[in-house]
């Protein structure tokens, strides 16, 4: 499953999707206004090209009037004016060469500026030319070749360029009408793009934020209103996915702590409690079995003195479950010294070993590991592994063997106590924090008091310790008993 991104990581990405398509409006902005700018170029050339012929057209005739003005009128000026105009339609020719683009249109100014030479040769030769016989004048002025062979074919080249340049304009005519119907469609792409976007922001807004900050508001309510086993869903972008699972850290923390509360207050509670109620019992227990001592006598009948003798031990049984329950809810406080665990471990064993050879139990120590010295509480350690190992005694029938090591691994000193019982039905975890809390319970035990397991947690735990119990897979029950050694 891959880990959901970041807010800033989709803010970036988004920024660089807005950026993209402003990017795109410019730049389809930029394309059409080049377009048009490019069509208005190529309008006014051809429009002043057009306006370039119609000029020289003008310039022809009236240079033509005044080379009749010079040979029939006899006009002083005419020559001058003939000479003038002939220079405007020299810088028209010129004009027309360096605007013309392409291979038609130069050859179309090309073709005109031939035929006009041919008809400026013949008329300088008639303005500037020796003056004719009298009787020739008009024949010099109506020269059927210049009429038929000049201005015809300069007519002709004149219509050309004009056809060249309508036909231009209507190319560009055609241009700017596409690009006018293409220019909604350009302004569309953009619009289309941007509500694209703006459903897709809404869309991730919605998904990333909107809705996991909706139930991580819900949740909070469901948790301030008592329920920590609650959980915030871990849904949105990375900051919210981390602010739930903080969250939901929080309240595991929060029900782990009221839990431990409510023991503690339950634990005071019978701290409280118990105290009183053992004066009550030990008094009158105290009594009877003061009583009883005294009634039995050997005279007596021998079921009378067996009843005796089993108030007595009932007595002392219920005096032994009392002084462990007080001891049990007495505060502890390790006093730890540094001490030999190995030495502490071979005097338990010399202390239990009769009770083992009596019920015909083998007691085997695994190899000691190389352990000099470590910190503990001698008496309350002792303790807690005396009852450890009288439940193991307890639980392994006759014949069977109890297995106990002690081991120093990962910083820490453990006790290790393997049975042939018939196991355990709950687990307790290192840590000392079991599935079910540990507390005193019923036992199953003639003569147990049902304190051992958790008296030995609770010796574990001022250790800063642990207590393990698992059924071994071969049959049995182990117990991990573990202190801190660095």
């Amino acid at each position: 499953m891959s880990s959901p991104r970041s807010l800033r990581d989709l803010t970036l990405r988004y920024s660089a999707l807005y950026l993209a398509l402003v990017a795109l409006t410019a730049v389809l902005g930029a394309g059409a206004v080049g377009l048009w700018q490019e069509a208005s170029r190529e309008s006014l050339r051809v429009t002043g090209m057009v306006q370039e012929v119609e000029a020289m057209r003008g310039n022809l005739y009236r240079q033509m009037k005044e080379l009749f003005d010079t040979t029939f009128l006899d006009d002083p000026n005419a020559q001058s004016q003939y000479s003038l105009y002939s220079g405007r339609i020299d810088d028209g020719l010129r004009r027309l060469a360096e605007h013309a683009a392409g291979a038609e249109e130069q050859a179309a100014v090309r073709e005109l500026k031939r035929t006009y030479h041919e008809i400026h040769t013949r008329t300088d030769a008639i303005a500037f030319g020796p003056i004719p016989p009298e009787g020739r004048v008009l024949q010099r002025i109506f020269d059927t070749d210049l009429e038929a062979g000049g201005l015809q074919a300069y007519e002709a080249a004149f219509q050309q360029v004009d056809r060249l340049f309508l036909l231009q304009q209507d190319r560009l005519q055609a241009r700017l009408a596409r690009l006018a119907a293409a220019t909604p469609l350009l302004l569309l792409i953009p619009l289309l793009a941007a509500c694209a976007l703006l459903v897709l922001t809404r869309r991730f807004l919605v998904q990333a934020v909107v809705k996991p900050f909706s139930r991580l508001q819900e949740a909070t309510r469901i948790l301030a209103a008592g329920d920590l086993a609650h959980r915030v869903p871990r849904e949105g972008a990375r900051e919210l996915v981390e602010l739930a699972d903080t969250i939901n850290a929080m309240a595991y923390d929060l029900q782990q702590s009221r839990a431990a509360l409510l023991r503690a207050e339950r634990q005071a509670t019978l701290g409280a409690l118990v105290p009183m109620v053992a004066h009550n019992i030990r008094n009158p227990l105290a009594s009877i079995r003061a009583t009883a001592q005294v009634i039995d006598d050997e005279t007596l009948h021998r079921e009378v003195r067996d009843g005796l003798v089993g108030i007595i031990k009932t007595t002392d049984r219920l005096e032994r479950w009392t002084a462990s329950l007080l001891s049990y809810l007495h505060p502890l406080a390790a006093e730890r010294r540094l001490g030999n665990p190995l030495e502490l471990l071979a005097t338990l064993l010399d202390l239990v070993q009769p009770q083992f050879t009596q019920r015909g139990v083998d007691l085997v120590r695994l190899a000691p590991p190389a352990v000099s010295v470590a910190l503990f509480d001698a008496d309350l350690l002792e303790q807690a592994l005396h009852g450890l190992l009288i439940n193991a005694l307890e639980a392994t029938p006759a014949g069977e063997t109890v297995e106990v090591a002690l081991r120093r691994q990962e910083g820490r000193l453990e006790f290790l106590i393997r049975d042939h019982g018939p196991g355990l039905h709950w687990t307790i975890s290192v840590t000392g924090m079991p599935r079910d809390p540990v507390v005193p319970g019923r036992t199953t035990k003639r003569t147990g008091t049902g304190l051992g397991i958790p008296f030995a947690l609770k010796v574990s735990e001022v250790h800063d310790g642990g207590l393990r119990y698992q059924v071994r897979p071969e049959g049995g029950t182990e117990a991990l008993f573990w202190i801190p050694c660095p």
